[in-house]
C-alpha cells in the first residue's frame, strides 16, 4: 500500500513538472515571436490555431542563442 502511494506522489510530481516545464517552453517561444514580429503576431486567436508552429519557432530561437552562445565562447578562446 505504501509503494502504491510513493508510485502516486511520483507520478504526480512527474507530471506537475513535465506541465509547467513544457507551458514554459511554449511562453518563451510566444514571447519570442512577439518580440520578432514587434507585438502583432501570435494574437488572439492565431495564438491556439498555430501552436506548433509557434513551438517550432520558439525550438529554432533556442537553437540559434545556443549557437551564437557556442560560437562566441569558442572564437573567444582561439584569440586568448
Amino acid at each position: 500500500m505504501q509503494e502504491e502511494i510513493t508510485n502516486g506522489v511520483v507520478a504526480v510530481a512527474k507530471f506537475v513538472a513535465y506541465y509547467s516545464s513544457g507551458r514554459s517552453f511554449c511562453s518563451t517561444c510566444r514571447v519570442s515571436l512577439l518580440l520578432v514580429t514587434l507585438g502583432q503576431y501570435p494574437r488572439g486567436l492565431d495564438a491556439q490555431r498555430h501552436v506548433n508552429q509557434i513551438s517550432l519557432v520558439g525550438a529554432l530561437v533556442f537553437v540559434l542563442a545556443w549557437s551564437v552562445v557556442a560560437i562566441h565562447n569558442n572564437t573567444l578562446g582561439v584569440h586568448a
